[in-house]
């Protein structure tokens, strides 16, 4: 445990490192392909008390994002995923941002604040974050139509971006990417 703690600090070193040094990575770089293995189970509430689950979203590209409120880089990435969305309305897209262990009176403070419009899961336990290898915030993962994860994004990303935008658009099932 001591490890994975150390491994994940040392990340994110580097990352506030590289940001301060203007040597941050490029956007297309921060889109870490995976093995095409399948996604972790996700079943959780949101602010509203209704069931998400990850298998619901099957033929979708789902854009799963955990993140806190504490977290700067998390509040700052909100923003560009509303835009990402609003981008893909009409086709199959979606996004779930799971909330990593507030109470949901903090949570729902945020959203109010922010004008959030997707849904906002609660992972009071830390069930899914441990689930999905989540050791720093924000993570995100971008979950094809079948349900594989094909790529994983750690720390903040415009989520407008030329790379994230082709990345989704290439996992659209392909009558939906053509729009």
């Amino acid at each position: 445990m001591a490890r994975l703690v150390s491994g994940a600090l040392t990340i994110a070193l580097l990352f506030a490192f590289a940001f301060a040094h203007g040597t941050a990575p490029a956007e297309s770089d921060r889109l870490v392909p995976w093995n095409d293995r399948q996604a972790p189970a996700l079943a959780l509430f949101d602010l509203a008390g209704r069931a998400h689950r990850l298998a619901d979203y099957r033929g979708q590209v789902v854009l799963v994002n955990f993140w806190a409120t504490w977290c700067e880089p998390c509040r700052d990435e909100m923003p560009s995923i509303a835009r990402a969305r609003e981008r893909f309305a009409g086709q199959p897209f979606a996004v779930l941002a799971v909330n990593h262990g507030e109470s949901a009176t903090r949570v729902q403070s945020f959203v109010k604040h922010a004008a959030i419009d997707f849904p906002i899961l609660l992972d009071p336990g830390h069930d899914a974050t441990r689930a999905w290898g989540v050791r720093v915030l924000p993570h995100s993962f971008l979950v094809g139509p079948d349900g594989r994860v094909r790529y994983s994004v750690i720390g903040e990303m415009d989520w407008t971006s030329a790379p994230a935008i082709e990345a989704v658009r290439r996992l659209l099932p392909r009558s939906s990417a053509e729009r």
